[in-house]
């Protein structure tokens, strides 16, 4: 994010941001360990009861013994791309931001750059050829050059943000953020919740920092609001099977 260079206010957290890690570029999290450690400061919301359930669990650890045998022999860009694939873009990216918003409106949509021929293709190609430097997308950028005009070919990168803060904070929620509520969930803490909402309206722009906690907390609170504390369950009767029908055909001997 170019951008970042020309606010001054920015230039002197940019060396202590970005350099966090580099002692370990052996560590097979290098990648997203930036990313990683600002999400996990949102554990200091953790209420104590919580925090004494999770006891001593490490997910970086039980995240370690998961990944492929052969995750230590790839370059640095294919293990980023394999957990950015298997974390965030299966787990998070596809379902909230793709087929959740496509089948309420009852479509089912086609995403061209994750055709299968596609990552088949891009399988093979070598790390320099699809990052140069800060340089992304860069076999893209060149099969369009003749095809879209240079501003956007060459045009830098910008996130795109929510107005968390502004969708979040309202009526609708204000209940979900009671000291009952926080209580009977038990996941975080009931003095430290009211101080971060209380910040959060005297500030005009939210911090990405208090934008992510504010998300997390809502986010839980409301799963347990519809999913535990007033969750309708059915009591179905008990159904005994006495007659299975197998249809499945024996390619080998169809005649079974």
């Amino acid at each position: 994010y170019p951008y970042i260079l020309n606010d001054p206010k920015l230039k002197g957290t940019l060396k202590s941001f970005f350099g966090a890690g580099l002692d370990r570029p052996d560590d097979p999290f290098f990648s997203h360990f930036i990313r990683w450690r600002g999400t996990s400061r949102l554990k200091t919301f953790f209420s104590p009861s919580f925090k004494a359930k999770l006891g001593d669990y490490d997910c970086w650890d039980d995240l370690r013994g998961q990944l492929p045998r052969q995750f230590g022999t790839w370059d640095y860009l294919a293990k980023a791309q394999y957990l950015e694939m298997s974390l965030f873009l299966s787990n998070y990216l596809l379902s909230s931001q793709g087929d959740r918003v496509a089948m309420a409106h009852s479509l089912e949509i086609r995403l061209p750059y994750l055709d299968y021929r596609l990552i088949q293709l891009m399988g093979t190609v070598r790390a320099p050829d699809k990052i140069a430097g800060l340089n992304e997308k860069t076999l893209l950028k060149k099969a369009l050059a003749d095809v879209l005009p240079p501003s956007v070919v060459k045009r830098d990168k910008h996130p795109y943000r929510a107005p968390i803060k502004q969708s979040l904070i309202n009526g609708r929620s204000a209940h979900m953020f009671s000291p009952s509520a926080l209580e009977e969930c038990g996941v975080f803490d009931q003095g430290k919740v009211p101080k971060l909402l209380s910040k959060l309206e005297r500030t005009e722009h939210a911090s990405e920092f208090d934008s992510m906690a504010l998300t997390g907390i809502l986010s839980t609170q409301t799963v347990y609001e519809h999913f535990v504390r007033s969750f309708d369950s059915v009591d179905l009767p008990e159904v005994a099977v006495d007659l299975l029908v197998d249809r499945r055909v024996n390619k080998n001997h169809p005649e079974d």
